[in-house]
């Protein structure tokens, strides 16, 4: 058959192949999707004539099947049931199956790169006019080399031939970095060092988030001052945090991929995944700016540094000085440049607060403005010389306020005291409502109560670990709730069959409750209590002799028990064997995870939370899909199976605890009736909590002391 241009043959023409030195013809057949016409009617009405053909070979059956005597036909009628939902899934995945082998196209790296350009400016430039580094203009930016064993030679930094400068934009020289700068010298280092990377250190509170948002900002607008052919030279500055990276099991390339998808919508599509990826490996395309280094598990610092140095692109790095020393200590980030943030002097500062002066500005503001001019070296300048305290200040007194109390000398005899007072007007600044903001979620006396407890209840300790709250409430009521829960979850499986057969179900789940309400208090090796998550590698591991001897030994005694129980009605033979069968299907299930908050895990509290979740509701899959068949018989419990699986998967995760002692706390009044995640991700976006890994940290130390020193509620 021939074709002409606008059709594609279904059986190709002819051709021949040599094949031991013989003439061999060879017909190939096409697949159908490569037809215009026939691909895309096959395509388009695929799941309709296999939803037709299930209707019809199901209402056959069913009309053979009340042909049967009754006693024969409700045995007939399950195999079509099941056939039905399996096939509804396949019918409902056959338009993205045959999807599959149509690979998308994919943009050019350069329209990509221009349109994240976009997205970032314009997720960038709304989030600098929230935090005010827009109007009124910044506080100004001072930097200088810094002096600590951070990094290597400057020499191999300036001497690398790994990035040439950006167009419009000079070589940086050793001297260049020793002069330092501001916020302008800042971007040249940037753009013009020949290594690529860039370290950016200050003491709490120092401005660096600031640095990194202005630092971009500027990146991108020297960008789109260039012409086509220069800007396809300028990387895109992408802005991210550690949160979700774990150096160890992922690349920085993948992870940078990862975000970019996960982030952006321009590449929320099939086959935004491979741009991601395109846009990451092609040279001079992105730079990743990476700001929070120090809220990373120490443990994962060294190995971060090791990752941003086989880098292809430009990396700059901002954390704080300490933790950086403490991560440089084993490893540096190869051929990086570290800058120092200085401190705010007085005309500086008094120069902002002029500018950022709202209308009408508190009383006693002019006293304030000049008492810097002319003290440059007192406790006031000394108190307000970091962004962070001038932005307090900025914040938290407003019309009607008194502010010449700052200018107590009894009061205020250091700079410690001027920052301890301001810190102490965070939670009224950050729960009161403002125009043309959002109103806050909590009130500012819901949030005083919350935060004062949990502070009180941390102590000395600088990690709020939210599976811990549990240690904070009464253990008696979150066992009987659980033991009911099972207890129900049990009968309602077994009270199919009768009243009698509910009250063994009660039995049994209340006593399989109880032992993993005991189990979960156990702190030593063999029972843990920290969250979980799925296992996502190391399979081979976690299938060893200590799982399996493990689940023997929990096989062999919910066996015991639930023999005894369901001994008493049936066979004692009967009921060891799906108690072993139980316990094993409970034991192997626990292969499934792995501890979701070991030293190292990148995740953050809520994702820790929702990994918990999750590994709970698939063990109790697992555990539905193999004990249900065995105690109802394959019919029942296949269906029954795993609902009754998930609903134990529920209770038995760590996050049923925690929502029970959080609720109990709001019973006896502690805490107010506030979510306990949503309530603390809100203090985070609000600049009151931070996140290290998989716990929550007061950002203040001195706030956590003044919260837990507020008096006990009566």
């Amino acid at each position: 058959m021939i074709s002409d241009d606008r059709r594609m043959p279904l059986i190709c023409p002819f051709r021949t192949d040599k094949m031991d030195g013989m003439e061999m013809g060879r017909w190939s057949v096409h697949d159908l999707s490569d037809f215009p016409v026939m691909g895309r009617w096959a395509r388009d009405r695929a799941p309709f004539i296999a939803g037709l053909s299930l209707v019809s070979g199901a209402l056959v059956w069913i009309g053979w099947a009340y042909r049967l005597p009754t006693a024969e036909r409700r045995d007939a009628l399950i195999l079509p049931g099941f056939m039905v939902a399996l096939a509804g899934v396949l019918i409902a995945a056959i338009p993205r199956l045959m999807a599959l082998g149509r690979r998308p196209p994919t943009r050019p790296v350069d329209t990509l790169a221009a349109l994240l350009a976009e997205a970032v400016e314009g997720q960038w430039r709304q989030a600098a006019i929230e935090r005010r580094l827009v109007t009124p203009a910044p506080i100004p930016l001072r930097w200088s080399l810094s002096g600590l064993a951070v990094t290597g030679a400057v020499a191999v930094a300036v001497g690398a031939p790994a990035f040439p400068p950006l167009p419009q934009q000079a070589r940086i020289t050793e001297a260049d970095l020793h002069a330092g700068g501001g916020r302008d010298e800042l971007h040249h280092v940037y753009a013009g060092l020949a290594s690529g990377r860039v370290i950016v250190v200050g003491a709490p509170g120092a401005g660096k988030s600031g640095t990194a948002i202005l630092l971009l900002l500027d990146a991108l607008a020297h960008r789109d001052r260039l012409d086509d052919t220069q800007r396809a030279r300028v990387p895109v500055p992408v802005l991210l945090t550690v949160h979700g990276w774990d150096p160890n099991i992922c690349s920085v390339r993948d992870w940078l991929r990862d975000q970019l998808t996960a982030i952006y919508p321009l590449f929320a599509h099939r086959g935004g995944r491979a741009e991601a990826a395109a846009l990451v490996t092609a040279r001079d395309k992105v730079t990743l700016i990476l700001d929070g280094l120090d809220e990373m598990d120490t443990a994962l610092r060294p190995a971060a540094l090791q990752a941003l140095s086989d880098a292809p692109f430009r990396v700059v790095v901002l954390t704080r000085s300490r933790e950086m020393v403490q991560a440089a200590s084993e490893t540096w980030l190869t051929g990086a440049i570290a800058v120092h943030l200085h401190d705010v002097t007085a005309p500086d500062a008094a120069d902002y607060l002029q500018r950022a002066r709202t209308d009408p500005p508190p009383e006693g503001w002019a006293d304030l403005l000049t008492r810097l001019g002319e003290r440059p070296d007192g406790v006031l300048a000394r108190g307000l010389s970091t962004p962070l305290t001038l932005t307090l200040l900025r914040d938290t007194y407003q019309a009607g306020d008194d502010i010449r109390e700052l200018l107590d000398p009894t009061r205020y005899r250091t700079a410690d005291a001027i920052e301890r007072d301001l810190i102490a007007r965070v939670l009224p600044a950050a729960y009161t409502p403002r125009p043309g903001r959002p109103a806050p979620r909590y009130t500012e006396a819901q949030a005083r109560q919350t935060l004062s407890f949990i502070a009180r209840k941390m102590g000395k300790d600088r990690d709020l670990a939210w599976w811990h709250i549990p240690r904070w409430a009464p253990t008696a009521p979150r066992v009987v709730a659980t033991v009911l829960m099972f207890g129900l979850t049990g009968g309602f499986f077994f009270g199919r069959a009768g009243g009698l057969w509910f009250a063994v179900g009660l039995v049994v789940g209340g006593v399989v409750g109880l032992v993993g309400e005991l189990r979960v208090g156990r702190t030593d090796e063999f029972w843990r209590s920290e969250p979980r998550r799925l296992r996502i590698a190391n399979w081979r591991a976690a299938i060893s002799r200590r799982t399996l001897r493990r689940a023997l030994v929990s096989g062999l005694v919910v066996g015991l028990m639930g023999g005894l129980v369901m001994g008493l009605v049936l066979k004692l033979v009967s009921g060891l064997l799906g108690g072993l069968a139980a316990g094993l299907a409970g034991g192997l299930a626990d292969v499934l995870t792995e501890p979701g908050t070991a030293p190292g895990l990148p995740v953050g509290p809520r994702q820790a939370w929702r990994n918990d979740r999750l590994s709970g509701l698939a063990v109790g899959l697992v555990f539905g899909l193999v004990i249900g068949p065995v105690l109802g018989g394959l019919a029942v419990g296949l269906v029954f199976g795993p609902v009754i699986g998930l609903v134990s998967g529920l209770v038995g995760a760590q996050t049923w605890r925690i929502t029970l002692a959080w609720f109990q706390l709001q019973l006896a009044r502690q805490v107010p009736a506030v979510r306990l995640i949503p309530f603390l991700e809100d203090a985070r976006e609000r600049d009151i909590l931070r996140t290290v890994g998989a716990v929550y940290q007061f950002r203040h130390a001195t706030l956590q002391d003044q919260l837990a020193a507020v008096p006990r509620p009566s």
